[in-house]
């Protein structure tokens, strides 16, 4: 149906493949021509439609029988029937063209599985893209931070922004909505639910109109599913089953959204899950509902879970009980081999149970445990190695694991939030803990978009710092900081709180070594295990010696070593790099203390002065109890201390107002005056100031007066020598010198600059 203004038209009927299967142009003033391509240009059959009139709606109807197309002009059926040239089984989809050239299309009707599907017209669709852009850029460019988060807290302001970026996603994929459909409406129009809808994690294939339809179906089939758990359910599954979810016992079946919902909603009511399935957020409970079991075998998992292990704490762990470890099944067929193994039946959980499994099905039956009873959790990838997180006390933990959180990914097939690394599902849960935040940082993300260049940053920062764990914020800060127009003490005056946060964390005492890089002589592959506590590293050479950078300077308090068994080095020692990279024996074996004498504790105390590497040598191992033939065996290396700066030298070469000063040579001076005593220099970054070392000569001592900061935030100290200790962040300072006929060779500013604008 729609409305004819002045160009011709067309309705083609095509396949994948671009080939048309009918294509009907309508012409003004004269006949409408009928073609067919198989593939090339068949007769043309004619027939004479009633002439156009400009402004007035009309309604064109094309029935398919059995062997030919029908043709309805305003419901008048016309005389000329036209056969069939190729069978429409191949028909993919329907394309319009003149809707750019003056036809307005109201509306389509299509057959289909849901007797037929509404489609309105891209005009009025971008004509609200339009709209929504026109009134958020009103509200917020050239506007203050604080007018752009009270509008980002306001009702209409949430509705605009979440609205927008939702129409947005659904068009960047090549696809529209109807606006006006009841139950899309209500969506668009309701707080509490486009909010849910669009802070609960990205969607894989991006098809947000796929999530949207499933969603307004389950809201249309359950009225009730607008609040509540009810509503949080509903966004999970339209979220995550707007990619396929495929059952694991047959790969090939996709498992239904819709019936998926309505059948948690009843084991809800039956109260069969655990207690994170009732607090989850939708975020959560996408992990659950997006389960690759069949609904049989959730049931069977909880009728079969051992009972020391139906609990929300230990459920996924009842892997290792109930599955055996097997490379080969009864009758010998290696589990590389595929279906054959499992007997070319069905893979279900309960196969795992009987037949066995390696990692990869370990880890899915932990997954279906946790998930059949309402706790989230998911497969992931490591090197060479499936296994699985899942939320166990509030918290994502890893199972199964032989590699850690750092080289975990998301699984194929499984949704994701940001970026595929496992470890980005901590910082969501984060995130979502804090919920309101999230969204008002999501809002301020969008927001940033319509504010001037030179404001965008100021918004974004705003967002990340109401939600550091917001990794799309971030993302958007690098693009913020590259605007030319963005004043340099605006970035460093946003970031001074930050960074002083991260100092001051920084200077807790802490495990030094977890995540440095390390390097051994002996199984190199496995030697991050070393120093992260994942599982354990071992080593068959008689002398074996391994290697952590600290990247930067760290005092040692303490060394603390968890032995494997009893294959401990007898005699070993530990080496200490300075920052020339030069090692010194700063610790031995005769400094311990142990505690045990099977998986035991040795404890070293630590040395003065600061370390950039650390080196252990051992000798005189034992081999360990289980046949594996390894002398050394390490679970645990931890070393405690506090990390410092790399001091280097901020000021030298940078502008300043005497140059002779600061240009590395002493040769070159510079006389204060009485006229003439400040020396200002410009650090250019964003500096964390240590101290300040003034090299002079002749004349007496007198006062030095060092100023530094950041725009208007101006620090002074003082001191009466050539070194004064100033601890701030800042990026210019200020000399001012008062004493009697002396001269400046140079002024070193000890510190440590950041790489911002």
């Amino acid at each position: 149906i729609g409305t004819y203004k002045k160009a011709r038209f067309s309705i083609n009927l095509k396949a994948n493949n671009g080939q048309i299967y009918l294509h009907v142009d309508f012409r003004p003033s004269h006949t409408t021509v009928l073609n067919s391509a198989t593939p090339h240009w068949g007769s043309e059959v004619r027939d004479s439609y009633p002439t156009f009139s400009s402004g007035k709606e009309f309604k064109i109807t094309i029935m398919v029988d059995d062997d030919s197309y029908r043709f309805f002009f305003n419901d008048e059926l016309r005389s000329k029937k036209f056969p069939f040239r190729k069978s429409t089984d191949g028909v993919a989809y329907l394309q319009l063209f003149g809707g750019g050239n003056g036809l307005k299309i109201n509306k389509i009707n299509m057959p289909g599985d849901k007797k037929h599907e509404l489609y309105v017209n891209r005009e009025a669709f971008h004509e609200k893209i339009s709209e929504l852009k026109e009134t958020i850029r009103n509200k917020i460019a050239g506007k203050t931070l604080s007018a752009v988060m009270d509008y980002a807290n306001s009702t209409e302001g949430s509705l605009d922004l979440f609205k927008l970026e939702l129409l947005k996603k659904v068009r960047s994929s090549g696809n529209i909505l109807n606006i006006d459909n009841q139950e899309i409406s209500w969506l668009l129009n309701n707080q509490e639910a486009i909010e849910m809808f669009m802070t609960s994690g990205d969607i894989l294939n991006n098809n947000w109109r796929k999530a949207v339809e499933i969603f307004t179906e389950i809201i249309k089939q359950d009225p009730e599913a607008k609040e509540g758990l009810k509503l949080r359910l509903a966004v999970a599954t339209g979220l995550t089953f707007a990619y396929p979810v495929h059952s694991q016992a047959i790969w090939s079946n996709l498992i239904d959204g819709i019936e998926r919902y309505h059948q948690f909603v009843k084991w809800a009511k039956e109260k069969l899950f655990f207690t994170p399935f009732y607090q989850g957020t939708a975020w959560h409970l996408r992990y659950i509902v997006g389960s690759w079991q069949t609904n049989e075998e959730l049931v069977w998992a909880r009728k079969n879970i051992l009972k020391d292990y139906k609990n929300e704490d230990k459920v996924a762990d009842v892997t290792h009980k109930m599955i055996k470890y097997k490379l080969y099944n009864d009758d010998g067929v290696s589990v590389h081999s595929g279906a054959p193994y499992y007997y070319n039946k069905p893979i279900t959980l309960e196969a795992y149970h009987k037949i066995g499994a390696v990692c990869g099905g370990i880890s899915r039956f932990a997954v279906g445990m946790a998930q059949a009873h309402g706790v989230p959790a998911l497969m992931v990838g490591q090197p060479g190695h499936c296994a699985y997180i899942w939320y166990r006390k509030g918290q994502w933990v890893i199972g199964n694991d032989i590699s850690g959180w750092s080289k975990s990914d998301t699984h194929s097939y499984i949704q994701y939030s940001w970026k595929r690394k496992a470890p980005f599902f901590p910082a969501m849960d984060n995130a979502q803990k804090n919920l309101n935040n999230y969204k008002l940082s999501e809002k301020l993300r969008f927001a940033a978009r319509f504010s001037e260049p030179h404001d965008k940053f100021e918004v974004i920062e705003a967002a990340s710092s109401i939600c550091p764990q917001n990794y799309a914020v971030w993302q958007e800060m690098e693009l913020a900081l590259e605007e030319p127009t963005l004043p340099k003490d605006v970035v460093h005056q946003a970031l001074v709180n930050e960074l002083t946060s991260i100092r001051k964390a920084n200077l807790k005492k802490k495990n030094v070594v977890l995540e440095k890089p390390i390097s051994s002589d002996c199984n190199s592959d496995s030697a991050e295990r070393i120093s992260s506590g994942v599982s354990h590293w071992g080593c068959g050479n008689t002398v074996a010696t391994f290697t952590i950078d600290l990247v930067q300077p760290c005092s040692i308090e303490e060394i603390k070593i968890n032995w494997w068994g009893w294959s401990k080095a007898s005699v070993y020692s530990i080496y200490a790099a300075d920052n020339t990279g030069s090692f010194t024996e700063v610790k031995t074996q005769k400094d311990e203390e142990v505690k045990g004498w099977f998986n035991h504790w040795s404890t070293i105390k630590g040395w003065s002065g600061k370390a950039y590497k650390l080196k252990m040598v051992m000798k005189e191992g034992k081999l360990d109890p289980w046949g594996y033939k390894q002398y050394f065996g390490i679970r645990k290396f931890q070393v405690f201390g506090f990390e410092h700066d790399h001091l280097v030298n901020v000021a030298l070469k940078k502008p300043s107002t005497a140059t002779a000063i600061n240009d590395g040579n002493d040769s070159t001076i510079w006389k204060p005056t009485k006229d003439n005593s400040k020396v200002e220099i410009d650090l250019q970054k964003l500096t964390f100031a240590e101290n300040v070392v003034v090299r002079k000569t002749g004349g007496s001592n007198g006062r030095i007066l060092v100023e530094g900061g950041i725009g208007s935030e101006i620090t002074s100290k003082d001191g009466s020598s050539g070194e004064v200790t100033f601890e701030k962040l800042i990026n210019k300072a200020l000399l001012e010198f008062d004493g009697e006929d002396f001269k400046v060779k140079e002024i070193s500013i000890l510190g440590r600059s950041y790489s911002v604008k």
